[in-house]
């Protein structure tokens, strides 16, 4: 694209404010979502650290030979 100043690149032939404005919400949604999911993660953290009882991970269930077949 051949743009001769910078408001021509930005009107982008008449259809600027729906480029620009898709462009904005886009990163909001990207913004708000990172967010969630930091908040999600700082509550599940403390969740875990009020709880006493400690986290054990959870064993798999080994087969025998009979089961496997």
């Amino acid at each position: 694209m051949n743009a001769s100043d910078l408001g021509t690149y930005l009107a982008m032939g008449g259809y600027g404010l729906y480029v620009w404005g898709s462009m904005g919400m886009c990163a909001g949604v990207f913004i708000a979502e990172v967010l969630s999911l930091r908040a999600r993660r700082r509550a599940l953290l403390q969740e875990l650290a009020a709880d006493d009882t400690p986290v054990r991970a959870a064993r798999q269930p080994v087969l025998t030979r009979q089961e496997a077949t």
